[in-house]
This record gives structure tokens, C-alpha cells and sequence, in this order.
């Protein structure tokens, strides 16, 4: 029997979590407010032949953020996986997906991580206006892969000290 593939199935999906913080200074101080929203909050890599698509390319997500109140002090978006990619007791390991983002600065391309949050854009001071990043997935296609309908989940997080 040859090797399957994922093609002709709906091959994964990569949920999207938003975390905004609100975080308040010295009683005095005005509050730093952060704000994070992540849109589409899923994506879904379409089934492919690794032959002919070794990579596939989600659709892509628009981040909008906000960072004010912030005076010299640095922020940050990082990315964290919950885990592998699984369908069932089939996995794909998260290293298996990467993402491009741009604009370059402040946002960075990267590869998927479940065990260490890696930044996705960083900067210093405020961001004053509502500020929009375009980021987008890609799945390293293999016919090793079981066929099956994959998911993960993906937290993404503004931090300002």
C-alpha cells in the first residue's frame, strides 16, 4: 500500500487565542493598557500533494495592537503552541509549522514552539494608535503524515513590564 497523505481531507486547524492585559502602575500613576486582538481566530491549512505543495500557506491573520502608558519600557507579542498538532494518537510535530509576518520591524518570521513562548513583534515605549501586523502559517507538507483532521491551539500575548 503507497503512503498517505493528507490530501483530500482537512488536513489541520490552528486556533488563535487572544490575551490582553490591563495592567495598573503606582497608585498615582496612570494604568498601562494593553490591547490584542488577533483576527481570524482560526485558520485551516488546505489538504495538498507534498509532491507538488512541500509547503502550504494558511490564510492570513491580521494582529492589532495597542500599548499605552507605557513610557520607555518595553512590549511584546510572543507565540506558544499548546502542543503538537494532533489527530486521534496521530501527531505532527509543531516544528512543522513556521510563520512570516510582516512589517519587519516590529514584527519577525519564526517556527511554532509548545515549549517556549517566541516573540512574534516587539518594540519600546507606547504604540498610540491601534497598530495592524499581517502574520501567516505554514505547515511543512510530508506524506509521512496520517490522514486525519489535525489541531492545536496557538496563544498569542502582549507583554509590557
Amino acid at each position: 500500500m503507497p503512503p498517505m497523505s493528507i490530501t483530500g481531507y482537512n488536513a489541520l486547524v490552528l486556533a488563535g487565542f487572544v490575551s490582553a492585559l490591563s495592567l495598573m502602575l503606582a497608585p498615582a500613576a496612570t494604568a498601562q493598557t494593553l490591547t490584542l486582538t488577533i483576527a481570524p481566530s482560526t485558520i485551516t491549512f488546505i489538504s495538498a500533494d507534498p509532491d507538488t505543495t512541500p509547503s502550504i500557506a494558511a490564510p492570513s491573520i491580521t494582529v492589532s495592537y495597542r500599548v499605552r502608558n507605557n513610557a520607555s519600557g518595553s512590549w511584546q507579542i510572543s507565540l506558544l503552541a499548546s502542543g503538537d498538532l494532533t489527530a486521534g494518537s496521530a501527531t505532527i510535530p509543531i516544528t512543522n509549522v513556521t510563520w512570516t509576518a510582516s512589517p519587519t520591524p516590529p514584527f519577525q518570521a519564526g517556527t511554532l514552539s509548545r515549549t517556549l513562548a517566541l516573540a512574534l513583534a516587539s518594540g519600546t515605549g507606547n504604540v498610540q494608535n491601534t497598530t495592524t501586523g499581517t502574520v501567516v502559517f505554514r505547515l511543512a507538507n510530508s506524506w509521512t503524515y496520517n490522514v486525519g483532521n489535525y489541531s492545536t491551539s496557538v496563544v498569542f500575548t502582549l507583554t509590557a513590564p
